[in-house]
């Protein structure tokens, strides 16, 4: 699934599946030497089922909430308290699920209705035994251990702690990767307009914005420079619908569709400037105390070089030729030839191209 957000919910879903396994095989076993509220001679494979069951039908409800509403209300809110809030929330939820597990399978022991005295006399029975506490504090450990995965992941960026986690780049890789390099126009001229605070503010909000259309278009954010990002692209995810062209566009009608937010708050609708280019890079973990991937090549120096020639050409977004050849003709875009860019080691110029919406 290349959708991040469709990955977040499958690794939470997968992960409480895993976890209700556990339980169950952990309640069969307590029930072999101790004294629970539950019915001894209740069945395995029953419990199993009932558990998987409520465990995936509740925990994809609750992390679709969590990832694709929760997510974007504590966008901007501190590390600590969205973890928290999260897990307050999961942990409600968690509850709930238990207890309906808990209704179902005394139900399905008895043979009684859901809502029988028996079930209601036997369900209360269970909610004053230490099993209860001993469970709540294991799903409560198991909620922050997964929230705390999914909250460094993103802090890493998409896949790089799976990566660094698997050893993936431990020793340098060569792959064929598209970057982007968005910068801010007119940064002095703002910084100076609007003092140091302000400014940052402004870029926090414009790089806030950029989170949804990087989501959408299956970027990895490499790099924070400054008032500068880089996002990269795998070439197959880059080229796919014109992943990494479309980005900036979208990025840019974002930024338009808060006019309003950016006019009253610094006075100006903030606009920015990209280059693209295309090829072969090293990749390699880089770090001890601060662990980083890092890419290695002459492709993000190009890149870079060719953001900043957006200004002489009077352009928005500027485009590799090798990059171009690649894209072939889409139906989105048009390219056109503005010009070369001359690299500094390199004898013969780049020649770079415009892209317009059609």
């Amino acid at each position: 699934m290349r959708n991040p957000n469709g990955r977040k919910i499958i690794f939470l879903v997968a992960f409480w599946l895993l976890c209700a396994v556990f339980i169950v095989l952990y309640d069969n076993a307590l029930l072999r030497y101790t004294h629970t509220p539950l019915n001894p001679t209740r069945s395995f494979w029953r419990d199993l089922f009932l558990a998987l069951g409520v465990a995936f039908v509740g925990g994809t409800a609750a992390a679709s909430f969590d990832v694709l509403v929760l997510s974007r209300w504590f966008r901007r809110r501190p590390l600590g308290r969205t973890i928290l809030t999260k897990a307050a929330f999961w942990l409600v939820c968690i509850v709930v699920l238990n207890s309906v597990a808990q209704v179902l399978i005394l139900s399905s022991q008895s043979g009684a209705s859901l809502f029988g005295a028996e079930v209601r006399r036997r369900y209360v029975e269970y909610l004053s035994s230490p099993y209860v506490i001993m469970t709540t504090a294991y799903w409560g450990a198991v909620v922050l251990i997964a929230l705390f995965v999914v909250q460094v992941g993103e802090k890493f960026g998409q896949g790089v702690l799976l990566s660094f986690l698997m050893g993936k780049y431990h020793q340098p890789k060569e792959e064929d990767r598209i970057f982007l390099f968005i910068d801010l126009k007119s940064s002095t001229t703002y910084a100076e307009a609007l003092g140091h605070m302000q400014y940052s503010r402004l870029l926090q909000d414009c790089f806030y914005d950029l989170t949804d259309v990087v989501v959408a278009h299956q970027a990895v954010i490499y790099q924070y420079v400054g008032d500068e990002v880089v996002l990269t692209w795998d070439l197959e995810t880059g080229l796919h619908e014109a992943n990494c062209v479309r980005s900036f566009f979208a990025f840019d009608r974002a930024l338009k569709a808060r006019h309003e937010h950016y006019e009253s708050r610094y006075g100006l609708v903030p606009e920015f400037k990209a280059g693209l280019n295309a090829g072969r890079v090293t990749a390699a973990e880089v770090g001890e105390i601060k662990k980083e991937l890092a890419y290695h090549g002459d492709v993000l120096n190009t890149a870079s070089r060719i953001q900043g020639k957006c200004n002489e050409f009077g352009t928005q977004i500027l485009i590799s030729e090798s990059l171009c050849h690649l894209m072939h003709e889409h139906p989105g875009f048009n390219f056109g030839l503005v010009g070369s860019v001359e690299l500094r080691g390199r004898q013969q110029p780049v020649r770079v191209y415009e892209a317009v919406e059609a």
